[in-house]
């Protein structure tokens, strides 16, 4: 069946629109999906509940093209420090600074709070030897880089209710995207 079909002196041509009907197992192997890892350089003084454990961390090219976007799909962040605190991770389209890490969020009005795309909470974790892996799935958060960049920025805030203290290398983040 064709969707327009034009008849002139007794011939007749068709148009076919439409294209191929993509399964699901096609469609799910034409997505571009990444993992990118980042070990953000913690605060080593203790945070209290509300306080930055780390602030403008760059995730590089975690969209396909400046000025992209990308479905953030999960977030697995490994606490080699053996903590296990809820932690709220805030994601920004530019660089971007919540305050002083160790310190308690002091951001203003403005540019810092219409940079952020989102925030996302990790506070459920397995429990290793000594250390925690928290995971977060199915999130569906759009992130989308400003106009000149590939890039998106997080930081992370203390929110387990009680201070913790860090290593400078302590956590390592791993987000799951599917690019535009």
């Amino acid at each position: 069946m064709s969707d327009l079909t034009i008849t002139t002196a007794g011939v007749s041509e068709s148009k076919i629109s439409g294209g191929e009907f993509l399964s699901s197992d096609k469609k799910l192997n034409q997505m571009k999906v990444d993992i990118v890892s980042i070990t953000p350089g913690t605060t080593t003084n203790a945070c209290s509940d509300g306080e930055i454990i780390w602030d403008n961390e760059k995730l590089e090219n975690l969209v396909g093209v400046k000025g992209g976007s990308c479905i953030l799909q999960s977030v697995t962040l490994i606490d080699d420090d053996d903590h296990g605190g809820a932690i709220d991770l805030v994601f920004f389209n530019a660089s971007s600074s919540l305050g002083t890490e160790g310190s308690a969020v002091s951001a203003a009005d403005g540019a810092v709070p219409d940079a952020i795309l989102g925030v996302v909470t990790v506070s459920n974790y397995f429990d290793g030897v000594n250390w925690k892996v928290g995971t977060k799935n199915n999130i569906g958060l759009v992130l989308k880089a400003a106009s000149d960049s590939r890039d998106i920025y997080v930081g992370a805030v203390n929110r387990s209710g009680g201070a913790l203290t860090y290593t400078a290398a302590g956590l390592l983040l791993k987000v799951g995207v599917v690019q535009d």
